[in-house]
């Protein structure tokens, strides 16, 4: 899909057929550029990638022939997300991927200051009805961000918000394990 300047490619959300080989291509060299991916080795690549492509679950955003964005998104169950916030990457399971209606952005690569003009893309061309999450890393502290499609009305996002609480505390954590426990 064209957008500007920018050419499209999110099969799982627009449709279209994807050649995953070069899919893996773009992504791994704008992981090269991006200080928060660069030092993942190949290793990690089969947990934290080929997963997202063989799923499609990923947006790749080119300026002219030049990768400039990448987005991977989950869509987790409350255990799913439990883990996310308490396990180590590297151990996610692949069917964390697919395992509820809770969305999660998982990696938002725009190392060239694409961010703003993405951003755009995600919440009116990609996700213009959904609500989902994020983890913000470019401050000292982690930060759970909550962000919603163009399209949604706010009593919706209120609802959404009351019925999908992050499941990060220890408090929350205790009583989900109880309640999974049962």
């Amino acid at each position: 899909m064209k957008y500007g300047n920018f050419h499209i490619t999110a099969p799982l959300m627009l449709g279209g057929e994807i050649n995953e080989a070069e899919v893996l291509g773009a992504s791994v060299w704008l992981w090269m550029h991006s200080p928060q991916h660069n030092t993942a080795s190949l290793n990690t690549l089969p947990t934290l990638l080929l997963p997202i492509i063989k799923n499609q679950q990923f947006v790749l955003v080119s300026e002219g022939n030049q990768p400039v964005f990448f987005l991977s998104w989950a869509w987790m169950d409350e255990q799913a997300e439990c883990r996310y916030f308490t396990e180590d990457a590297l151990m996610f399971r692949e069917e964390d991927w697919t395992s509820g209606e809770r969305l999660w952005i998982h990696d938002w690569i725009a190392p060239f200051g694409h961010s703003i003009a993405m951003k755009r893309i995600i919440t009116d061309i990609i996700f213009p009805e959904h609500f989902g999450r994020m983890i913000y890393h470019k401050t000292k502290n982690y930060q759970t961000k909550t962000w919603y499609g163009k399209n949604t009305r706010r009593q919706e996002r209120e609802q959404w918000y009351r019925e999908h609480p992050v499941i990060k505390d220890e408090i929350t954590l205790a009583l989900l394990a109880q309640k999974l426990n049962q």
